[in-house]
């Protein structure tokens, strides 16, 4: 009866990989758009990464690519755990699927100062007035 009343959680399959196709849109294997949201504080840094149905636009190309504070792909690990292109792990606090939302939140175990640091390595700016 309880479940009636309100709604019935699941603990989903996390996806196997997630890409950046264009920005503040990833895609698992499925094709399924992720939609991310970043949290930030001083001692670490976590996404809410929601999956929801968005028309997809061109997927991006590395010309476009400019410093994005998120990973360009997530890898599953086992224990829990994704690791990124630039590989920083990342811990999986909760993934939760309703009827209408499946909604995954990732860790970073890096510390924020670090994990930028590596960051910038992947996605250098160009020099003023060069395009890629």
């Amino acid at each position: 009866m309880a479940e009636e009343q309100g709604q019935r959680l699941e603990t989903p399959e996390a996806p196997e990989r997630l890409w950046l196709w264009e920005k503040h849109v990833y895609l698992d294997e499925h094709r399924r758009s992720w939609l991310p949201i970043v949290l930030k504080s001083n001692a670490k840094l976590q996404v809410i990464l929601r999956q929801e149905d968005v028309p997809l636009g061109t997927a991006m190309v590395p010309r476009h690519l400019e410093a994005y504070e998120l990973p360009l792909m997530w890898q599953l690990y086992p224990g829990k755990k994704y690791r990124s292109h630039d590989s920083v792990m990342w811990q999986i606090v909760y993934h939760i699927k309703s009827a209408q939302l499946s909604q995954l939140v990732l860790s970073s175990t890096a510390s924020p100062g670090k994990w930028h640091q590596r960051r910038a390595w992947f996605l250098p700016s160009p020099p003023s007035g060069a395009q890629w």
